[in-house]
């Protein structure tokens, strides 16, 4: 038997007709094998909440987590958190980082981050006026597998570096 894992999503099965207990049995293997999704998307949630983050878009989409679109400030808050070296003296405050240039390093600052602390890509794209956030700049993440999404939450709570 083969069981799905959220560590390789994309593979499909085809049911055809189901009886009540066969479902039931697939229901509970789903469960289980999405458990540490959910696990590792609330811990997620709760460190960066600890550093003082809010990522409200947060979730799992297709068996990845998302953290979904971030304020600019936030991005560089998260880029900081993950040992990106505060910005120059004489730069912009942080809440002044909606203009596009701003906005454009701060996501430049956030990508090196990322990478260096979880060894992986993750997309990531400064959207000025994002249509979804009222009009507000943000910096909107793609979606990751959960082992990457388990190396970010290790960078957050521990500072490991792979």
């Amino acid at each position: 038997m083969i069981h799905p894992s959220p560590d390789a999503p994309g593979r499909e099965a085809k049911l055809g007709t189901a009886d009540p207990m066969t479902v039931r049995r697939l229901a509970d293997l789903l469960r289980t094998s999405m458990k540490d999704t959910f696990e590792t998307l609330a811990a997620l949630r709760g460190v960066l909440e600890a550093h003082g983050l809010t990522a409200p878009d947060l979730a799992v989409v297709a068996g990845e987590i998302v953290v979904g679109d971030l304020t600019v400030p936030d991005a560089e808050r998260l880029a900081q958190a993950l040992g990106a070296p505060p910005r120059e003296a004489g730069a912009d405050p942080v809440i002044e980082l909606a203009d596009w240039p701003q906005g454009k390093e701060v996501t430049a600052r956030l990508d090196r981050a990322l990478r260096e602390a979880t060894d992986r890509f993750i997309d990531l794209a400064f959207q000025p006026d994002c249509g979804r956030c009222g009009g507000k700049p943000v910096v909107s993440t793609g979606a990751v597998s959960v082992a990457t999404a388990r190396r970010l939450l290790a960078a957050l709570e521990y500072g490991d570096r792979p």
